[in-house]
């Protein structure tokens, strides 16, 4: 699990917790788990604990289902929920490119998490909460290439999927490779980066 830190009082959007559950419902004893680390009590119509996509749920239990995810499948299942993210993300019209999209990241990250009871990006006025780290995208110059930093609290092979189904959403032949050079939160770091190549 990552070492960055978070401020008390974040939620994450039930939107978010639906990712999960859909990256790995082919496991149906890990989604049961899942729901039992997320404390889901909701029951759906046949007497099923059902997600509520319009509520919001502790940051802990929520990086518990990630702890549980690598306990269970390993990095690559941590990734295949990252790159689950950006599938069904809507995009606004003004992202039209992988440039836009990997720099869009840091602005629906925050907008998917609330700080006691706010939302922590407003887009109306451009007001963005501190408390749950950040995703800094830096464009190379002159090449297909690029850097994403990330400095939270979600597990690094959690991001390297992100990134990477963020950016094969608009080069789909996109490589997303970690950069260990730059330190590694699994490590102790304070944050994970990860070089985008297309």
């Amino acid at each position: 699990m990552s070492q960055a830190s978070y401020e008390p009082g974040i939620t994450v959007t039930g939107l978010s917790v639906v990712s999960i559950v859909e990256a790995i419902q082919s496991f149906s004893v890990l989604v049961n788990a899942l729901l039992d680390v997320m404390k889901v009590q909701a029951r759906g119509a046949g007497g099923e604990r059902a997600l509520d996509p319009s509520a919001w749920y502790p940051l802990e239990d929520y990086l518990l289902a990630y702890k549980k995810i690598d306990t269970l499948l390993g990095g690559r299942g941590l990734e295949k929920v990252g790159s689950m993210i950006p599938k069904n993300a809507v995009f606004p019209p003004d992202i039209t490119d992988i440039h836009k999209a990997l720099a869009s990241i840091d602005v629906a990250f925050h907008m998917n998490h609330r700080k006691n009871g706010k939302d922590m990006f407003n887009p109306a006025t451009g007001e963005m909460l501190e408390g749950i780290g950040h995703y800094a995208y830096t464009a190379i110059a002159g090449k297909n290439e690029g850097y994403v930093v990330c400095g939270n609290p979600y597990p690094c092979r959690f991001d390297q999927g992100l990134v990477k189904g963020m950016a094969q959403r608009f080069m789909p032949n996109a490589t997303v490779t970690h950069d260990p050079a730059h330190g590694c939160r699994q490590k102790g770091g304070a944050s994970c980066t990860f070089v985008v190549n297309w």
